[in-house]
Parts: C-alpha cells; sequence; structure tokens
C-alpha cells in the first residue's frame, strides 16, 4: 500500500476514535446529570400525612393523596346555599361530604339558563368537587364523563357566616354570594 493510503485510514481512524470518545463521554454525563424539568404552576392543596393507610383517587387525575384520619373538614362558613348578589337566579352549594382526596361536593346552576338544582348531573352539568385552604378556593368543574377536571381558582376576599366576595385569580371577575 501507498505511504498517503496508509495516513489516509490511519487518520480516519484517529478521528473515528476521538468522535467515538467524545460520545462516549458525552453518554457518561447525560447519565450522572438528571435533566432539567421546567417548573410549572403548582394548584395549591391541602398537606398529607406521612404515615397510614392510603386513601387515593380511582381515576388518578389531579389526585391529591391523603392517608386515613388526615382529610381536613371543610370550611363551615363555607358549606350551605348561596345566591349570587348580582344575579338572583344563580346559586352555588357547598357542601361538607368528601370524596376522600380532601376535597368536598358542590353544585352551581343559573335559573336564567332555564336550569333548576333538580336538573343537574354529574358531569358537566353543574356538579364540582372544591377544597379551601386559607383565602384559596378551588372548585374542580367535570366537563364530560371522562372526569376530566378543570380548576377554577379563586381568592377570596371577604367572608362571613352569611357574605362571601371572591375574585378569579385572572383578575377579570369578582362574585358575591350572600348564604340563603
Amino acid at each position: 500500500m501507498k505511504k498517503p493510503t496508509v495516513l489516509f485510514f490511519i487518520s480516519l481512524i484517529l478521528i473515528g476514535s476521538a468522535i467515538g470518545a467524545a460520545l462516549w463521554l458525552h453518554m457518561q454525563e447525560a447519565e450522572q446529570v438528571e435533566p432539567a424539568v421546567p417548573s410549572q404552576p403548582q394548584i395549591p392543596t391541602i398537606g398529607s400525612a406521612p404515615e397510614g393507610e392510603e386513601i387515593g383517587n380511582e381515576h388518578g387525575t389531579n389526585s391529591i393523596i391523603f392517608f386515613e384520619g388526615e382529610i381536613p373538614p371543610a370550611d363551615p362558613l363555607m358549606v350551605g346555599r348561596w345566591k349570587n348578589a348580582d344575579n338572583a337566579g344563580w346559586h352555588k352549594v357547598y357542601y361538607d361530604d368528601d370524596d376522600g382526596e380532601g376535597h368536598y361536593w358542590g353544585k352551581e346552576w343559573d335559573e336564567a339558563d332555564d336550569v333548576l338544582e333538580e336538573d343537574l348531573g354529574y358531569h358537566g352539568n353543574g356538579w364540582f368537587r372544591w377544597n379551601k385552604s386559607n383565602d384559596t378556593l378551588i372548585e374542580y368543574s367535570t366537563m364530560d364523563f371522562r372526569d376530566v377536571p378543570i380548576a377554577h381558582i379563586y381568592v377570596i376576599k371577604m367572608k362571613d357566616s352569611v357574605d362571601i366576595a371572591m375574585a378569579e385569580t385572572n383578575g377579570r371577575s369578582v362574585f358575591h354570594f350572600i348564604k340563603e
């Protein structure tokens, strides 16, 4: 073989070895360093206990796991039937029946939409789950039969046993309800 051909093959082998070594080092670093996950906004939740028997969500959607005896009680001032101060036909009811995950049941309807309380069904028709932590109220509407929850997050601006004002966290809407 001629000298230039031998030099060409040796150069190819050296270049291939260098690329292989670089890839191997890169793979070793990738295994050791955990990839950065972009942070996502967290929906405020009520805490959980480290020990005990687990109570979970059978659907696994927006699941908050609590342990037996650790489900916090519903806010007693929220529980009850409320009517909208600006729209007399709009009603909300907050129940203290929990769903085993730290949420409670509620329902809302607007008689202006020709809907009465007895017309409500569980899916996309007025029922929601709710929880409250400090001044944050979260309502999870279930929009269809797949139990896909849509979170509506409110900040309680004013509250007593007969009067509540809440604002959506997007700042666009403020609602005022009076206990019936």
